[in-house]
């Protein structure tokens, strides 16, 4: 008996190692995907989606793993309700906390380099005017852009709410938070 319950305690690997594992061979090393380098062991595959680059999938090199961030229909798949600060989204246009609710990231959504162990996530709630304009100059609307931002770690879960940014020097105390939350495997 004692073979069967050897069997059972296999090492296989894990969701995580088995999606790095896809993403760095076949169909996702080619167009529509792309990978680009995030610094520190990390990427981003990158999947054309309604004509713009969406970041579908950050991968972690140093431990082989990767995790998806954005799913084929644009929505944030490591962003959980409790990830973003309600509280200052009050001064936004209903429409744009409807698509924070929904976590959708169909406007443009990007994230940025890794440093000491976190990345800025650009997420674009509402695109100004001139993204429904055409080639010809037709189409373009009066909106404003209206974006939050908010910082993850190697997993793609967030160490800093998503939020409105209106200065540089609340961007350094949210960044540094984060830092040392990650330092300390701390969530927020």
């Amino acid at each position: 008996m004692r073979n069967v319950f050897d069997f059972f305690k296999r090492k296989t690997n894990t969701d995580a190692e088995d999606l790095y594992l896809r993403l760095c061979k076949g169909k996702y090393v080619e167009y529509p995907f792309q990978t680009d380098d995030l610094g520190e062991g990390m990427a981003v595959v990158k999947e054309v989606i309604m004509q713009y680059w969406k970041p579908r999938y950050l991968l972690d090199h140093a431990v082989r793993r990767a995790y998806e961030f954005m799913s084929e229909n644009e929505y944030l798949q490591t962003v959980k309700q409790e990830d973003i600060a309600w509280e200052k989204l009050t001064t936004l246009p209903l429409y744009a906390v409807n698509r924070a609710k929904e976590r959708s990231a169909h406007y443009p959504t990007q994230i940025g380099r890794f440093k000491n162990g976190v990345a800025e996530v650009r997420w674009e709630l509402n695109p100004d005017g001139y993204y429904f304009m055409d080639d010809d100059g037709f189409g373009m609307t009066d909106d404003e852009e209206i974006t939050i931002y908010g910082l993850i770690d190697r997993r793609g879960a967030v160490v800093a709410k998503f939020q409105p940014v209106n200065d540089s020097k609340e961007w350094a105390v949210m960044k540094e938070q984060a830092e040392k939350r990650v330092k300390e495997n701390k969530k927020y």
